[in-house]
């Protein structure tokens, strides 16, 4: 059986959101370096929507197939033909690009997506992310810093969106993040958002409906109002409560990656909503029925066996799709599914779960169906198959 990484504690609160890979800001700050020139507000509006797509369409690739600037545009409130400038800047400078998968279907591509954001990461990157939170798109704050061509205030509300990451990993409760703050010197926003004082508190307010931003150190001076630091506070909106109860989303989204390599080097077609609908299949029928299978140390919460089960299971259920679609295509020619392939994948977990589960040693099943009783006061579901 595969070994599996030694889990840690759950977080309890996260940010509410979408991945940033931080390489990918960091190739951003050394493109404006290197060749002078600002990336402009554009480009990060269209950057932020190609982000969120990505998390909708849950591909560990950066490959999009269903992206659609019209779409962004309305939802954004940014003018079509300003987010079509914002993407052809990306283009033009390599950060996005479109290209034919192997099931014939076009996608748009994030440059470098996939390696800033797996762990088997080359040339020395690191693995780090910062989370933008879903409320900003249901904001005016990309419209507004658009439509003031106001780039360095994305990088400004990046910044916080990163440090605040790292606040709230170490929260236990929700309620806990307004005690959380990020202080600015009135010097440094100045400095950061190349802006007079009045800019700079105009670009403050069109933040507000994500942060509550204080001010400390206020002088009135003649007719002039002086700011020493901007104390910014994240609102609820932007977190949650962690509700993955069984950590399997780390896990999910390994088995993702795999499943989309082998989808495409059979070239079948398929939708974003097809790769969701296997990997929930997988949940429904596997990982649900066996959530109480814990490690010993059940204070930590700790899945490592469950974990390293689930993943023999999962890639035994793929080598044998794999097998069978191949087998198919050489005796006919082509593949066509009768029902979805997310359908079809439930029939393999289906038929396959009662064969592994007799692989569990039988003091850990005892353990798991004795946890699943005291904390349901059901039958286990175990104990069914």
């Amino acid at each position: 059986m595969a070994k599996f990484r030694k889990q840690s504690k759950r977080q309890i609160v996260k940010m509410d959101g979408f991945r940033f890979p931080h390489q990918l800001l960091e190739d951003l700050r050394v493109f404006q370096k290197e060749q002078k020139r600002q990336v402009p507000a554009s480009a990060y509006a269209v950057l932020l929507s190609v982000l969120k797509q990505i998390h909708l369409e849950k591909n560990s690739q950066g490959k999009i197939q269903e992206f659609n600037l019209a779409f962004w545009s309305k939802k954004l409130h940014v003018a079509y033909s300003t987010m079509h400038a914002g993407r052809k800047f990306l283009e033009e400078h390599g950060f996005l690009y479109e290209e034919i998968l192997p099931n014939g279907l076009p996608a748009w591509v994030l440059a470098n997506y996939q390696e800033y954001t797996t762990p088997e990461l080359k040339n020395g990157h690191e693995l780090n992310y910062f989370i933008v939170p879903h409320t900003l798109l249901d904001t005016t704050i990309v419209a507004e810093f658009v439509r003031t061509s106001n780039p360095e205030a994305f990088e400004l509300m990046f910044s916080l969106f990163n440090q605040f990451r790292h606040g709230i990993a170490k929260l236990d409760r929700k309620n806990e993040v307004a005690a959380l703050e990020q202080a600015r010197t009135m010097h440094t926003l100045k400095e950061k958002l190349k802006k007079r004082a009045k800019g700079v508190r105009e670009v403050l307010a069109i933040l507000q409906p994500l942060f509550d931003i204080e001010y400390t150190g206020v002088q009135v001076r003649g007719c002039q109002l002086w700011i020493r630091k901007a104390i910014f506070r994240l609102k609820p909106e932007c977190v949650k409560e962690n509700t993955d109860e069984f950590h399997v989303e780390p896990l999910l989204a390994k088995f993702q990656e795999h499943t989309l390599y082998i989808l495409n080097g059979l070239k079948l077609r398929y939708k974003p909503r097809d790769l969701f609908d296997i990997m929930l299949s997988f949940k429904q029928e596997v990982l649900d029925i066996v959530k109480y299978l814990i490690d010993e140390d059940e204070s930590e919460e700790r899945y490592t066996y469950r974990d390293a089960w689930a993943e023999s299971m999962f890639f035994r259920c793929l080598d044998q799709f794999e097998q069978h679609i191949r087998t198919q295509i050489n005796r006919k020619g082509k593949f066509s599914f009768h029902t979805s392939i997310g359908a079809y994948f439930r029939t393999i977990y289906r038929r396959e779960l009662p064969k592994e589960l007799k692989k569990i040693p039988y003091d850990k099943m005892h353990q798991a169906k004795y946890n699943e009783y005291i904390q349901t006061g059901q039958v286990p579901a175990l104990h069914f198959i």
